[in-house]
């Protein structure tokens, strides 16, 4: 079984965790994805195929592809200016996506992963989707990942944003990504109506979020499994480095902030920004740096502590509420440790996430950043710090996700879809 996974160390950990576990079940499992996530899996079982190219991370570190996203907030439009720069990477994730899916007997993969898609059509591989959001179309939600923050569309309305993203995502990489299956795979490229065929979850899909954030719809067919997140057990949590120790030691509860992969146009101002709002509403930060590089010149002060890359898990246990971009790995963990959440989205399933929050009763509503203004997040964070119904309702969510495992899930419902049980030993 190969797994194809890029983007962010968000994007890699699930297929981590469920990789361990279908290892441990006793299938032979190959994962794709950036070199820099291969750390991660030593000691699971897996073998890393790590692909060449740049990460999101490394492309975001070069100025041309930071310029890029500069004042972009429509997400198709950064797709499409991201296409043209990003096809000398592409190329060389589909030639190693297409050396990892060889000889595989399933390819599981997200249905926007397009090289992990086309090697498996290459190579005659079936394959089962790996929702890290809930992708599959239905009348009970807009698409998440093309969410404007309504709340719904109508059920006509709903089931079209699904079709709008599918074309739309076709239409602005038709260029790049036909080009690569014609030049490295010797694949015809695809039309608008047969990219949709590629991307429905018609063998089947295991959606990785938890029913009691995103609740079935009804209208999902069966072979679309709602499984809940999958999680590596984590250590338990050890001390902090001595100074976030004191830190937490010299005042109340803080509140975590950290804006995860996503960069900003100005760090200065965004720091300042949430910084400013926290002293109005009377709350001490953790200001994680994060790919945004917030908190520059803020060592020394009392109120704010700036972090680099510290594990949530090691941070979550210790705040009284958490501030994010939104991203569905930081929503998950988040819930799982069962604090109020305050979303700051910037692009895509974010809104999405954003909403649902605020709708399960966990935290005020969303603040998109590019709307970010001192005076509205500091009244969010005062209702964040002390309305106690947040702090009840998260925290049962947080009991609920405790209680899944949705990795199991996950491996159940895979063998079951394919039909494909380990090899006896």
């Amino acid at each position: 079984m190969t797994l194809v996974t890029f983007g962010s160390r968000g994007d890699a950990e699930p297929f981590v965790a469920l990789g361990e576990r279908l290892v441990a079940r006793g299938h032979e499992v190959r994962l794709v994805t950036h070199a820099m996530f291969a750390p991660m899996a030593e000691g699971t079982g897996i073998v890393v195929c790590g692909a060449r190219g740049r990460s999101v991370r490394e492309l975001l570190d070069d100025p041309e592809g930071r310029a890029l996203l500069d004042g972009v907030r429509n997400p198709f439009r950064a797709v499409r200016r991201l296409a043209s720069f990003l096809e000398p990477e592409l190329r060389l994730l589909y030639a190693d996506t297409a050396a990892g899916v060889a000889g595989a007997d399933v390819v599981l993969c997200s249905p926007a992963t397009m090289p992990g898609l086309d090697a498996a059509e290459a190579h005659g591989v079936p394959v089962v989707q790996a929702q890290l959001q809930p992708l599959a179309s239905t009348r009970a939600f807009p698409a998440p990942v093309a969410w404007v923050g309504a709340r719904t569309l109508g059920p006509l309305g709903n089931r079209a944003s699904f079709a709008l993203d599918e074309s739309a995502t076709a239409l602005l990489l038709r260029g790049p990504v036909g080009a690569c299956r014609r030049d490295v795979l010797g694949l015809a490229p695809q039309g608008v109506r047969a990219v949709r065929a590629a991307r429905r979850p018609d063998r089947g899909a295991l959606v990785a979020v938890s029913p009691h954030v995103v609740p079935r719809p009804p209208d999902w067919p069966a072979r679309v499994r709602l499984t809940g997140p999958w999680w590596r057990p984590a250590p338990p949590p050890g001390p902090l480095d001595d100074a976030t120790e004191a830190f937490l030691a010299a005042g109340p509860a803080p509140v975590l902030v950290g804006l995860g992969s996503m960069p900003v146009k100005d760090p200065e101002a965004t720091t300042a920004a949430i910084v400013g709002a926290a002293r109005d509403a009377g709350v001490r930060l953790l200001l994680q740096r994060g790919w945004a590089n917030l908190g520059a010149g803020l060592e020394g002060r009392d109120d704010v502590r700036v972090l680099g890359d510290v594990p949530h898990d090691a941070l979550l246990p210790r705040v009284r509420a958490v501030v994010h971009h939104g991203g569905a790995g930081t929503t998950g963990r988040g819930l799982l440790h069962g604090r109020p959440t305050l979303v700051l989205p910037v692009l895509a399933d974010q809104f999405f996430w954003g909403h649902r929050l605020a709708a399960l009763g966990v935290g005020p509503p969303a603040l998109p950043l590019a709307r970010l203004d001192r005076a509205a997040l500091a009244a969010r964070l005062r209702a964040l710090a002390r309305d106690p119904g947040y702090v009840r309702r998260a925290a049962a969510v947080g009991t609920a996700l405790w209680a899944e495992d949705g990795c199991a899930t996950a491996v159940d419902a895979l063998e079951e879809l394919t039909g494909w049980a380990p090899a006896a030993t």
